[in-house]
């Protein structure tokens, strides 16, 4: 919980200081690029591999795929574990096509228009670096709207937040753009194929380290135990 509290401040600070740099020292946008840039991304390549690798994954939430995280529920109905998975398969390709493509559309006007300006890029990489810590904190709309999972222990799509917020970097290559994209990339991939794999690792109905009985809390979880 207190990680995620911090990585929710400095989420924020990376927004402020990135719209204070682009609208109010426009001419000075070689520093964003030159030295903070640089800084940023060291901190997001440290963030991606304490997801990517077991040893350093110790939050529930981003590690339920792993078989660390797993305890099987007793003859669990495999039936309804089948159909809870094709739902989520069909929001959660949803998601993806809506999600990715509105972020390519928006790549592509960067890259054909001149008056969109490399710093607004930058801008909307750090507005969704936050969104995606006000989503664990305050309210999410995947969660609220499309998927209705009651946590971020149960989200479907938790691990996909990488290449989320990597993504629109891929409009601005480079070496640390290219990188994250593809730290983004290998964090997904890991997570939908543990999901094809090994589908009971990801529900409450199969796996009781995803019951609020037992659940940790450490994402700040206001729902009463069960």
């Amino acid at each position: 919980m207190k990680k995620v509290k911090i990585k929710f401040t400095l989420s924020l600070i990376f927004l402020i200081n990135s719209i204070i740099i682009a609208f109010f020292y426009n001419e000075d946008i070689d520093i964003l690029e030159k030295i903070l840039i640089p800084i940023f991304f060291i901190y997001f390549l440290i963030d991606s591999f304490i997801v990517l690798f077991p040893v350093f994954n110790t939050s529930l939430y981003s590690g339920k795929h792993l078989n660390k995280f797993y305890n099987e529920t007793i003859n669990f109905n495999k039936e309804l574990l089948t159909t809870n998975v094709k739902q989520q398969n069909r929001k959660s390709l949803f998601i993806f096509v809506v999600y990715f493509g509105i972020l390519t559309i928006i790549g592509v006007l960067y890259r054909r228009i001149d008056l969109f300006k490399i710093e607004y890029l930058y801008i909307i990489f750090f507005m969704i670096n936050f969104a995606d810590y006000f989503a664990i904190q305050v309210w999410c709309p995947f969660k609220s709207i499309i998927l209705k999972n009651t946590c971020c222990n149960r989200c479907r799509i938790t691990n996909w937040d990488r290449l989320m917020k990597f993504y629109i970097l891929l409009f601005i290559p480079s070496f640390y753009s290219i990188t994250l994209v593809l730290l983004g990339i290998i964090i997904f991939i890991i997570w939908e194929y543990s999901h094809y794999k090994h589908p009971e690792r990801f529900y409450s109905l199969s796996n009781r380290s995803l019951s609020c009985k037992t659940c940790p809390s450490e994402i700040g979880c206001q729902k009463n135990k069960e």
